[in-house]
């Protein structure tokens, strides 16, 4: 996991003040346009540090903060980037290089035409085959050049969206600071992104849920596919079956592919990554889902980084699961 540097204000005032008792704590807010869920096992409330962390997170990375980070270079405004901006933009690369350009955080532009992005839509007419042409051609991560704390472009239309790699990165931000503090039973949770360490406040392995992928469900009525014990890795998923939009009576999911403009079409439902990195797990589950079941299990033959549970629908219409064969150790029986 990436150390990044944090203050160590926190960590002397830690050390000075006298030995309380431990207990878990649990703490859950906004974020991003989202919520997080953080539950610790430590001898005084992280609250006011949690948040800290957050908004310092928010102001390199959040395409909702016209101030931040990304926003300044979304917008052409002048700006040196920062140690988080910089993590993100090169594991994207990587990923975007593996992939074969189906993982793009510089796809903004086509995201926010069809109404998926920062950028809100208030009607729900779909973008047509010559808006995408004349709006792609400013997509693509190797028209963006990161070198001496600066982003050029080749084109200024380009922007960058970060919610396919943002929340992942945020949980090992904030695990990273945990980890500094010396803590021993966490879990972190931030957009449906998870790392945990540890065990949790009855002594027993975090349980994760991965849901199933059911049209309209959301988090009061969602149900597990299946549950899964970790300590010491990230799971993220991602999937269309929550996050869509329709037009005469056809859904179009919110996972797009950046070399055609178009919504993914294959057979995946969701996919669930684990690995020691949540930003990395976060990364491959959305470009996953634009890849497809065969290229992505391709890719994953030559990936030990990861493991990965697909959620897919066959040529019969029936709901089906693949998984690489190191995902089944971590499933609760």
């Amino acid at each position: 996991m990436k150390a990044f540097t944090i203050s160590a204000v926190c960590l002397i005032l830690f050390s000075c003040s006298s030995p309380q008792k431990k207990m878990y704590y649990y703490y859950e807010g906004p974020i991003q346009g989202t919520t997080f869920h953080i539950t610790y096992e430590w001898n005084k409330d992280l609250a006011p540090e949690i948040d800290s962390l957050l908004q310092n997170f928010n102001k390199s990375l959040s395409n909702y903060d016209e101030n931040s980070v990304v926003s300044k270079i979304n917008n052409n405004i002048s700006t040196e980037t920062d140690e988080l901006f910089d993590e993100m933009f090169n594991m994207s690369f990587e990923v975007y290089k593996k992939s074969d350009g189906a993982f793009d955080i510089t796809v903004a532009p086509v995201v926010n035409a069809w109404g998926f992005g920062w950028i809100k839509k208030t009607e729900t007419e779909i973008p047509d085959s010559a808006e995408i042409a004349k709006i792609i051609k400013s997509v693509g991560m190797d028209k963006m050049h990161l070198a001496d704390g600066k982003i050029t472009k080749d084109f200024p239309e380009s922007m960058i969206v970060t919610n396919a790699i943002a929340q992942g990165l945020s949980v090992d931000y904030v695990s990273d600071y945990l980890f500094g503090l010396g803590l021993s039973n966490f879990l972190v949770e931030i957009g449906g992104e998870v790392y945990c360490y540890g065990v949790n406040g009855r002594g027993e392995p975090w349980r994760i849920g991965v849901d199933k992928p059911v049209d309209g469900s959301g988090y009061e009525n969602r149900e597990n596919q299946i549950i899964i014990n970790l300590s010491g890795y990230a799971i993220a998923t991602s999937g269309n079956y929550r996050k869509y939009i329709e037009n005469n009576n056809q859904k179009y999911g919110h996972s797009i592919d950046p070399r055609t403009g178009f919504p993914a079409e294959n057979s995946l439902l969701s996919v669930s990554v684990i690995g020691e990195s949540c930003m990395l797990c976060d990364a491959w589950a959305t470009a996953f889902m634009v890849c497809g079941l065969d290229k992505s299990l391709e890719i994953l033959k030559s990936n030990s980084e990861i493991n990965a549970y697909f959620i897919y629908k066959d040529t019969d219409g029936q709901t089906k699961v693949k998984m690489t064969d190191g995902f089944g150790k971590y499933i609760s029986e």
